[in-house]
């Protein structure tokens, strides 16, 4: 639905590509983008050019490297300004951080991730941040792309658990659902937010191209 003369803010979620060593608990620990991940990412962006050109008007980064490196050289190609933005920093996981499931599993047994994965409103890392502190600060990003929009067409490169997060902000779901949405490496959504005479209204147009 599109209301009649509204004024619309279209904002792409894009999750960064493989990271150099592999799927891991990995976080907030600063790994860059292996070179499949820079390709994950560069394809994915790329289909949207029109004419050598991005519909974009700015780009706002998490500032992990494996979404900053890419964001600022996207930025540099294109002539776009580039924000980063220490609140899409992913879920800190505590202990967790840089291990992989069969280290955490070797370490601890299954109880407390089977737990987490089932309800993180519930059970946290060890550690790590809560899923209520993380949707707070997500929440206050995602007001200010709204508030204060950096054009009518703006890229954002974060995290799984980010992404999931902002999304989570248009539909609400339980914060026990926030990882709802299956987003691999390079996963795009669109959302679309439309200022009109009877108010403000938030749409998802498509999850995880």
């Amino acid at each position: 639905m599109r209301f009649p003369d509204a004024e619309i803010i279209t904002i792409d979620l894009l999750r960064h590509g493989e990271p150099v060593g592999g799927r891991m608990l990995r976080g907030s620990t600063d790994h860059p983008l292996s070179e499949a991940g820079w390709q994950q990412v560069t394809e994915a962006v790329m289909q949207h050019t029109v004419n050598g050109h991005l519909p974009y008007d700015a780009i706002v980064t998490s500032p992990l490297m494996r979404c900053r490196e890419f964001a600022l050289w996207l930025g540099e190609e294109f002539d776009l300004p580039v924000q980063v933005e220490d609140d899409l920093v992913e879920l800190q996981l505590g202990q967790w951080e840089g291990k992989t499931y069969a280290q955490v599993f070797a370490e601890e047994g299954t109880e407390r991730m089977r737990a987490f994965w089932h309800d993180p409103a519930k059970v946290s890392p060890p550690g790590g941040e809560t899923i209520q502190a993380f949707d707070a600060r997500l929440a206050d990003v995602w007001q200010q792309l709204l508030i204060n929009p950096l054009g009518k067409h703006v890229l954002v490169v974060a995290h799984l658990f980010v992404c999931n997060g902002l999304l989570r902000q248009v539909i609400e779901q339980p914060l026990s659902r926030i990882m709802a949405m299956d987003l691999p490496y390079a996963a795009m959504s669109r959302v679309r937010h439309e200022r009109h005479a009877l108010g403000e209204t938030t749409f998802i147009e498509w999850i995880g191209r």
